[in-house]
C-alpha cells in the first residue's frame, strides 16, 4: 500500500484519505521508518475500508464522472462541448452547464472551480453585507478558499473565510454559514449566548446544521 508519511511537532500519529485518494500518514519527529510502517498494517483495514468508501463516493457524486453537478442545491446537468481551439469557456443557464473545453480534466476542473469562485464571492459578500448589518457587527474582507471540510471560520482581526463547496448547499444553508461566521464576530466563541443570538436570526438553524453533516460529503467541486 502506497501512503505518504508527513513528520511533525506533534504528539499522536493520524492517517487520513484525502479526496484524491491518497493516504497521509503524519507522525511525531521521533517515530522510525518501522513504526510507521507497523502503524499502517496495524491500520490496514480501516484504510482499505475508507479507500473503498471514497471510491464509489467520487464515482456517484464527482460531477467529472456523472456529468451532473451540485449548484445551489440542485444537480445541473454538463453539457461537452470539445474544442481544437484554447477558447475555454463555462456557461450556466436553466438547462444545466455547458463546458467548452479541450476535453481534458484538468482543463473542466479549472472551468468549474473559476465559475464557482466568481458566484460564491458575489453571492457571499452580499450575504454577509446583509448578515453583518443586521447584527451591528463590521468584517474586514472575505476569502474564498476549496478546503476538505471546514466550512468557514472568522478570524480575530474580522477576516471571513469560506469554503467554495458551499456553493453546492441550497442557499439557506448558505445563508447559515455566512450567519454563523458574521455571528462570532459579536460573539468570539461557541458559547450559550452564540447559539442563542443564532437562534434569533435564524430559528431553524439547526436544520441547516445537520444539513452539512449529512450532505456535505457530497460537495465536490
Amino acid at each position: 500500500m502506497e501512503y505518504t508519511v508527513i513528520k511533525q511537532r506533534r504528539k499522536t500519529a493520524t492517517i487520513s484519505v484525502d479526496a484524491k485518494l491518497n493516504v497521509i500518514v503524519k507522525v511525531p519527529l521521533y517515530m522510525t521508518k518501522k513504526q510507521v510502517h507497523q502503524l499502517v498494517v496495524k491500520q490496514e483495514n480501516w484504510i482499505r475500508s475508507t479507500l473503498d468508501k471514497k471510491k464509489k463516493l467520487i464515482e456517484t457524486q464527482d460531477w467529472y464522472y456523472t456529468g451532473k453537478l451540485l449548484y445551489m442545491g440542485e444537480y445541473r446537468k454538463i453539457e461537452r462541448v470539445k474544442t481544437s481551439l484554447q477558447k475555454f469557456s463555462i456557461d450556466f443557464n436553466d438547462k444545466g452547464f455547458i463546458i467548452v473545453s479541450d476535453g481534458s480534466e484538468n482543463v473542466e476542473r479549472q472551468l468549474v472551480e473559476k465559475f464557482f469562485r466568481k458566484q460564491a464571492k458575489e453571492e457571499l459578500t452580499g450575504l454577509a453585507d446583509f448578515y453583518a448589518n443586521k447584527v451591528g457587527v463590521k468584517y474586514h474582507k472575505i476569502t474564498i478558499r476549496n478546503q476538505a471540510t471546514r466550512w468557514g471560520s472568522c478570524s480575530s482581526k474580522g477576516n471571513l473565510s469560506f469554503n467554495l463547496k458551499i456553493m453546492c448547499a441550497p442557499k439557506e444553508m448558505i445563508e447559515y454559514v455566512v450567519l454563523h461566521e458574521i455571528m462570532h464576530l459579536k460573539h468570539f466563541n461557541h458559547s450559550r449566548a452564540f447559539w442563542q443570538s443564532i437562534e434569533e436570526v435564524m430559528p431553524n438553524y439547526k436544520v441547516c446544521v445537520n444539513y452539512f453533516k449529512q450532505y456535505g460529503q457530497n460537495f465536490m467541486i
